[in-house]
Order: C-alpha cells, then structure tokens, then sequence
C-alpha cells in the first residue's frame, strides 16, 4: 500500500467506487480506495439496484442519464460485461388527479434533456404490465429507460477501471484514525500503515459516521431499516416473451421489479425504524438484519 495519494475514499461501496473511478476520468490518477472489508460489503451487495431516468428536476435527470449511459457502456464491454437489464421500462402508478398532473409536468421537465417521458392511460397501464389491476388507477408515467443492474459487478467493474487508469484500490484495510496536520492535509491511519492525503472522501455508508467522528464532525444522518421480498416463479413472467417493467407505486407504497423468473418487492415504510444509531458491530458485514 502506497504511503502518499492525492485523494483517499474511504468505503468500496457503489459511492466510494464510483467516486474513485470519475476522479480518474477527470485525470486525477493518485487517487486510493480503502475498504475494510470487501468491496460492496455494506448495503450496496443487497441493494433492488433500480436504475431510472426519473427525476423531479433536470439536475437530477442529467445525472441519472450520465449514469444510463455509463452503465451501457460497461454492460458491453467485451473485457468485464456487467449485468444490467437496460430498457425493461419503468411505470408509476397514480390515482389521483393531481398525481397526473405532477407526471405531465415532470415529463416536460425530461423532455427538456431530451429525455422521453409518457403519461399513460389506466388500460395502458395494465396492458404494459399484465400482473397489474387497474381498479382504482388513473394512470402512469411511463420511463422507458427504467431497468436494473447488478451492484456488486457494477462496483467492481468501476474499480477495474479505475485501477487501469492509476488509482490504487485496498480491501480488508480498516481505518483506525484520521489527524488533520497544520497544511490542511490529512494522515489516514489504518491497520496496514498510515496514508498521507490532500483529500478524504468519506463514502462510508452506513458508517459515514464512525469516519466523521474521526474528523470531530457528526453527519446529519441516519440509517433506516428497510425490507424487500422475492417471490417464487410466477407463471406470467416465466411465459412472458417480454421482461416485465418496474413498478413504482406512491398509492401502496412499494416497488416491484422482475427478478429471474419472480418479482422483488419492497415498500417505502413510514415512520422507519433507525438502525445503528448506538454503533454498529465491526464484525457486521455481507450481512443482513435479523
């Protein structure tokens, strides 16, 4: 491990690997990830991994398209393809009124980053998804772009690149401290020797703070408990001659998308539960809640 970078992200999950990897194609090549365990070890490995174009102003839709287009392009390279199930399309579900007005205004808020939106009828709805009922349904919008992706491929895949443009990437490398020197520069100090940096990147997820409290900084942020299901084979998607879309539904308050030859369902709870607010256990990783 190198004892001097430019730049040390700390945590190897899709924000510090994406981070390193678009520091390099800005030319920033002393560049260093440390993770302390393996890469995706957190919640990125057990993420849903919807990728959408969908976004409430056009900052957002830029970024989110940046993102399609970069994922394209690593689903089709010849050296390390990543799985992303690109264009299955995308509908949002409402049954009120002004939830289709909302959808018309966002699909001309796309439309200006040339982005194609539609907002669609009931019928059209339930045609386009077969698994759906369009009782008490006004209509969608529809994002043709929507699609999933694999998050531990796409994390490794962006730290191979990464790595091939200079930077340099360290697993199972803890970090046990940080110390601001008078010039503003930072020592990381891990369990494998200290680093010298310009810049840390705190990427750390859900141990953002365990970092910040190395820095004496406390981050206005909080860890939720959140819960997904897969179901078994559904005859409907297994005989289906298409992948079925991804559903995003603001009424019920969950999201479904095609996973093999089932669905993933999870829900935006209300009123979450915290998690890891009184610390989280280091030996807690690749893991699950119970």
């Amino acid at each position: 491990m190198k004892d001097q970078a430019r730049v040390v992200v700390i945590g190897g999950g899709i924000a510090g690997c994406s981070a390193l990897y678009h520091l390099t194609r800005e030319g920033w090549s002393d560049v260093m990830l440390i993770e302390r365990d393996e890469l995706t070890s957190g919640t990125t490995w057990h993420s849903a991994a919807q990728v959408t174009n969908f976004g409430m102003n056009q900052t957002m839709i830029g970024l989110k398209s940046h993102s399609i287009a970069l994922y394209k392009e690593l689903r089709d390279d010849p050296d390390y393809p990543v799985g992303y199930n690109y264009a299955d399309g995308g509908i949002r579900l409402a049954n009120t009124p002004e939830q289709m007005d909302g959808y018309r205004h966002f699909t001309s808020v796309a439309a200006g980053m040339g982005v194609g939106f539609e907002v669609i009828d009931a019928a059209e709805c339930a045609r386009r998804h077969p698994l759906i009922s369009a009782d008490n349904l006004l209509g969608g919008l529809w994002d043709p772009h929507d699609g999933h992706i694999d998050p531990a491929q796409l994390c490794q895949a962006l730290a191979r690149r990464a790595r091939l443009a200079g930077a340099e990437v360290n697993r199972h490398t803890p970090v046990t401290g940080l110390t601001q020197q008078a010039d503003h520069t930072w020592t990381v100090h891990t369990e494998k020797g200290d680093v010298r940096a310009e810049i840390v990147v705190n990427a750390g997820g859900y141990r953002c703070n365990e970092i910040g409290a190395m820095m004496g900084i406390s981050h206005p942020v909080a860890s939720m408990e959140h819960q997904y299901f897969l179901t078994e084979d559904i005859p409907a998607i297994t005989e289906a001659s298409h992948r079925m879309p991804l559903l995003r539904c603001p009424i019920s308050d969950y999201y479904c998308r095609q996973e093999k030859g089932g669905l993933l369902l999870g829900f935006y709870e209300q009123d979450c539960r915290t998690w890891g607010l009184d610390g989280i256990d280091p030996h807690f990783s690749n893991a699950l809640c119970p």
